[in-house]
């Protein structure tokens, strides 16, 4: 009889999942890199409902406004995993081949390029003139002309402009770029500095409340104006704490389900972290019009089903990192050489193993 007991217990401890508790059943800390943008908010709501602690992780943040020193506190140590956007990491990671891509869980199309009121029409404005979608694009566009545009240095913001400018014949040459980190960015156009800023949430919504005009937004433009955003790690971390990993993304997906359950809980937690790591001034309101079409939170079954990992999708993670790479190969001469999305992208692989 005991030895059946023994048997039954040591088979209900193989059925649990692993966690990242220590043998002294202390929580594993994680350092961790995060952006201040909504869609990256869930990783707040994760670790405010205890979902990372269930899994034995503590977060220790640091924030940063883009991806790029993100990927350089990866690689120098200073941090061990962080989140960011599929644009980045392809480009990133052809410099340092170290790097994985370890989930890829939702979609950004906030990005936008605004103008002043009085100095600029809109992309709407144009169709309720009676123009074709193309047509009010390329009108839109085409007030870039000999124009000076604020862009942050992020790797994700140049498809933006390039889209538009493609619509209307024009490239890169043909207006003059100021790169500026977006809340500097946004602080200075306010003031009356150059002509066009572009950038996503928070910044968008804060130059919204000062008057400016979305003259192209994401989800007009399509094509580059969208992101994905996962979690990236180094090979090296990986290997060594694929549980640290896998419950990550559990919590991940929980925090999740619970937003799709319970919005009017979720939503406050996630635009207070917001508010409090960018000083946005998002609203609660502000947050529900954007995860209407702007920021858009797939379940793991919808992920499995409809996005990343069903080939038929246009968000097909394949697709997706294959887009990018070309894209980036042509515009900015990018060695796709270096660039085996098998090695890289081991999202799929972990991704089975992360059911919430």
């Amino acid at each position: 009889m005991k030895i059946r007991l023994l048997v039954t217990v040591l088979l209900l401890a193989c059925l649990l999942p692993l966690t990242a508790v220590n043998a002294q059943g202390e929580l594993k800390t994680v350092k961790f890199g995060n952006l201040p943008y909504l869609d990256y908010a869930p990783w707040a709501l994760a670790e405010e409902l205890g979902y990372l602690a269930e899994e034995g992780i503590k977060l220790d943040t640091a924030m940063f406004e883009v991806e790029q020193p993100m990927v350089e506190a990866l690689i120098g140590g200073s941090i061990e995993v962080g989140a960011g956007a599929d644009t980045p990491f392809i480009i990133l990671s052809a410099a340092a081949p170290e790097l994985r891509l370890v989930s890829l869980h939702s979609i950004f199309t906030g990005y936008s390029i605004m103008g002043r009121p009085d100095q600029v029409k809109t992309y709407d404005q144009f169709v309720e003139e009676g123009m074709s979608h193309d047509e009010a694009l390329a009108a839109a566009a085409a007030q870039l002309d000999g124009k000076t545009i604020i862009l942050p240095g992020g790797a994700s913001f140049t498809p933006v402009l390039d889209t538009a400018l493609q619509y209307a014949g024009l490239t890169r040459d043909d207006v003059t770029i100021i790169d500026m980190d977006p809340a500097e960015g946004a602080a200075a156009f306010i003031q009356g500095t150059a002509d066009f800023y572009s950038d996503g949430l928070p910044m968008r919504f804060r130059l919204e409340q000062e008057g400016m005009v979305n003259v192209l937004t994401g989800v007009q433009l399509a094509g580059g104006a969208m992101d994905l955003a996962g979690l990236y790690t180094t090979a090296s971390y990986l290997e060594k704490n694929p549980d640290v990993i896998e419950g990550m993304l559990r919590a991940w997906y929980r925090a999740i389900d619970y937003l799709k359950a319970n919005p009017d809980e979720a939503i406050p937690i996630m635009v207070n972290w917001i508010n409090d790591k960018s000083g946005a001034g998002f609203t609660v309101e502000d947050a529900q019009r954007f995860l209407t079409d702007l920021v858009l939170f797939p379940t793991y079954q919808e992920i499995a089903e409809e996005y990343f990992y069903n080939e038929d999708s246009p968000f097909f993670w394949r697709t997706r990192l294959q887009f990018i790479i070309d894209y980036f190969g042509e515009a900015e001469g990018l060695d796709t050489e270096a660039i085996d999305l098998d090695v890289l992208v081991p999202a799929p692989e972990i991704f089975p193993n992360v059911a919430p």
